[in-house]
């Protein structure tokens, strides 16, 4: 159960602070009980997440400390998902992976598409956009979800975090 004040990663919203917990009514009825998130990079928005529904509650997950963010990018540093080698499902797989925003998922993807792209540039091939995006979308999440309590400051940082060639420390 979370209270308000909270830091917590949500979905592909980002990191988020917990600003109240209260009864609305949106739709008549008697009400359903919300917690009240406010993105810390759209303070303009706020998101409001049923306490009845698990599968929302389910994706808010807490923040993690610097040692467990080392912990789960060593525990991942060799995983990969499995390449699909048609675009347009490709893409589709990466969305689904980004829209959810699992920082698990987010870090085997970037971990599949930065060696995907180094061996097409070793090879002298071209990367593909849809490609780059994704990995680029991966590592904002991540860089914005582990800096708020660890000492990361660019995507550079948290690919050589990612490879084992960086630690990190607290805030």
């Amino acid at each position: 159960m979370f209270k308000i004040g909270d830091y917590v990663s949500y979905r592909s919203e980002g990191v988020c602070k917990i600003s109240d917990i209260r009864k609305e009514n949106f739709g008549g009825g008697e009400g359903t009980t919300y917690y009240i998130l406010a993105p810390v990079n759209d303070p303009k928005s706020t998101l409001f997440v049923p306490m009845d529904n698990e599968r929302l509650i389910a994706l808010m997950r807490p923040l993690l400390s610097a040692n467990e963010i080392s912990a789960l990018c060593e525990e991942l540093r060799s995983e990969r998902m499995d390449w699909v080698e048609e675009n347009r499902m490709r893409n589709n797989v990466f969305r689904e992976i980004l829209s959810e925003g699992d920082r698990r998922k987010l870090i085997v993807l970037l971990n599949t598409v930065t060696e995907r792209m180094e061996a097409q540039v070793a090879a002298g091939k071209r990367i593909l956009g849809t490609d780059l995006n994704a990995a680029n979308r991966a590592a904002q999440l991540l860089l914005e979800e582990f800096s708020a309590t660890a000492e990361l400051s660019s995507a550079e940082e948290l690919l050589a975090l990612l490879k084992g060639e960086k630690t990190v420390c607290s805030k």
